[in-house]
């Protein structure tokens, strides 16, 4: 099983392209281009959760805001599920979340306060 600080590493320049680029990315876009074992369908589970739970820890803005579905242009349903202070208007909360990881000034590498790296994630 691939542990998350690689799952993290090889999506990072996904992430770091759509911000740059001013733009969402879509599960099945960053799941092709993090290659395997990430796969759309399981790319919550896997990546999302617990990349938003780091996010969170280290006090950045939510990067998995940044993944959407092609049909809609919006998060699935684990994106308000997982987001603690979404509220009465889940989709408001989702376009604030998106515009601070948007006009956050991200490094070019992977910040280390998300690579765990012995934390037990």
């Amino acid at each position: 099983m691939t542990d998350l600080d690689t799952l993290i590493r090889r999506a990072w320049p996904v992430l770091r392209e759509a911000i740059r680029m001013g733009r969402t990315v879509t599960y099945t876009e960053l799941a092709g281009r993090g290659g395997p074992p990430l796969n759309r369908r399981h790319l919550h589970r896997q990546l999302l959760i617990p990349l938003s739970a780091r996010c969170r820890r280290a006090g950045l803005p939510d990067l998995s805001s940044l993944v959407v579905r092609k049909d809609t242009g919006q998060p699935g349903g684990g994106w308000h599920a997982m987001e603690p202070g979404a509220g009465p208007d889940p989709d408001r909360a989702w376009a604030e979340a998106l515009e601070r990881c948007l006009a956050f000034e991200w490094p070019r590498e992977v910040p280390p306060a998300l690579l765990g790296e012995g934390d037990g994630d």
